[in-house]
């Protein structure tokens, strides 16, 4: 050993109103990306009509760690509870 002791992850606390504490629902996600954001727009579409919930921005760094955490987080839940089916893709969907 090297006599150091491991380095811990501060505390975080994050505060959300009860309204956006209680989460939306979306069932289809959209990805975009310039050269240094990434947009990802979440909506809840019903036939051939989507409506937007959220759009949230992220820096390229912090887009690829959201990737790597989702990604983890899927081997952790399929390990669990077994493959996801993709199920159908929606039609492209133009935000307004």
């Amino acid at each position: 050993m090297n006599g150091k002791t491991p380095t811990s992850q501060p505390h975080l606390t994050i505060k959300a109103d009860d309204e956006v504490a209680k989460g939306r629902f979306a069932n289809y996600a959209q990805i975009g990306h310039q050269a240094e954001q990434f947009v990802i727009d979440f909506a809840w579409v019903q036939n051939d009509i989507g409506w937007l919930l959220s759009r949230i921005i992220l820096t390229p760094a912090h887009a690829r760690r959201l990737a790597t955490a989702l990604h983890e987080n899927i081997a952790k839940y399929e390990a669990r509870f077994g493959s996801i089916p993709t199920g159908t893709t929606p039609p492209n969907l133009m935000v307004q």
